[in-house]
């Protein structure tokens, strides 16, 4: 058995949502990406702020939310990066632009997510669509080394 998410959703290309790729490594011992997608999808989850779709402006408001949460949550480092799936499955550390709009990753009607990772691993914030709405949720690996 795999700990790949089956079924997944698309992988959320850096570029389109407004991201800048860091040549930078990522730290070794992270958590998988299927268990950030386990982190964000399961029935227990709750999400911090949820946008309803089809309310005006709901795509930068979802972005706005977004923002916010990761922010308070650290996964936004110092330098305003932090860590996505790359192509290969892998975290690729990226960094926030003027014209960074995680919703732009997304693929309405999908139930599509775009998950971003605190450099360390420790905590996630993620932009999904369920149902009607946007989800921002928010998750400590309470397991993480300090």
């Amino acid at each position: 058995m795999t700990d790949e998410p089956s079924g997944s959703a698309p992988v959320p290309q850096p570029a389109k949502a407004g991201l800048e790729s860091v040549p930078q490594g990522v730290a070794e011992g992270l958590p998988s990406y299927a268990r950030a997608f386990k982190a964000v999808v399961n029935v227990e989850v709750a999400p911090q702020a949820a946008v309803a779709r089809s309310a005006p402006g709901a795509t930068a408001e979802a972005d706005r939310l977004w923002l916010e949460h990761a922010r308070a949550a650290a996964v936004i480092d110092d330098e305003d990066c932090f860590l996505v799936r790359g192509a290969d499955r892998d975290w690729v550390r990226v960094r926030r632009t003027p014209h960074t709009a995680l919703s732009a990753a997304l693929v309405p009607g999908a139930g599509s997510m775009a998950i971003a990772m605190s450099p360390d691993g420790r905590r996630l914030c993620a932009l999904t669509e369920e149902d009607d709405d946007y989800w921002i949720v928010v998750h400590h690996f309470e397991d993480r080394p300090v």
